[in-house]
């Protein structure tokens, strides 16, 4: 199906592409650090690869959805998408007790990193509840359809600058090294922040053909 080259098309496009990229370092984590990681670390690291491709075929596909020919495929894709997202939700979510132990000490930069983390799991649940209840029904919720997926974004890109300020106020680097950390945690938010603009324009018509 040839797409024309609109706003929507681009973003969701561009969203894919950054889904891959995190997804494609997560493997390559996997392949280059194996002998130095334990069997959890890399079991959670190939979960979150295999998550981030669903995510990438979701987003990379979204042009599909207006053939009424492939509704067993939209299904699928639909279910993927939301087991994709809800298992890296609870990802995130099995760190809390670590990141609340961490701002039992009162630096500024504790307060930062825990308000980074809360945002960016309440970024996520607001698209599982957006995507879940009001996407297939946004003419019965024409505010929350777009009032849900702009407070993600603005969670979503809040919490990447509290992590820019992490690093350039502080100097701590979220990933293993100062290059992963610049170049893949702007990859994980921009995809997401990408995902709730895109969740910003109505969903396509289902061609009555």
């Amino acid at each position: 199906m040839k797409q024309k080259l609109t706003p929507r098309w681009c973003i969701i496009t561009l969203t894919g592409l950054l889904f891959a990229a995190y997804s494609a370092y997560n493997a390559f984590i996997i392949i280059r650090d194996r002998s130095a990681l334990s069997t959890q670390a890399i079991f959670i690291s190939v979960v979150v690869a295999l998550m981030f491709s669903v995510l990438a075929a979701y987003a990379l596909t979204s042009g599909l959805w207006s053939s009424k020919k492939l509704i067993l495929f939209r299904i699928i894709r639909r279910v993927a998408f939301i087991i994709a997202l809800l298992t890296i939700f609870a990802l995130k979510l099995r760190t809390i007790s670590a990141v609340l132990a961490y701002i039992d000490d009162p630096r500024s930069d504790a307060v930062l990193y825990a308000c980074s983390y809360f945002m960016t799991l309440a970024g996520m649940l607001i698209l599982l509840v957006y995507y879940i209840f009001i996407r297939r029904r946004f003419l019965f919720f024409p505010r929350a359809s777009v009032l849900l997926p702009l407070i993600a974004a603005i969670l979503f890109f809040g919490s990447f600058i509290l992590e820019v300020i992490l690093y350039f106020a502080y100097g701590i680097c979220l990933e293993a090294n100062l290059l992963r950390t610049v170049v893949i945690r702007p990859v994980f938010y921009l995809g997401f922040i990408g995902l709730s603009v895109y969740y910003m324009f109505p969903p396509q018509i289902v061609d009555p053909k």
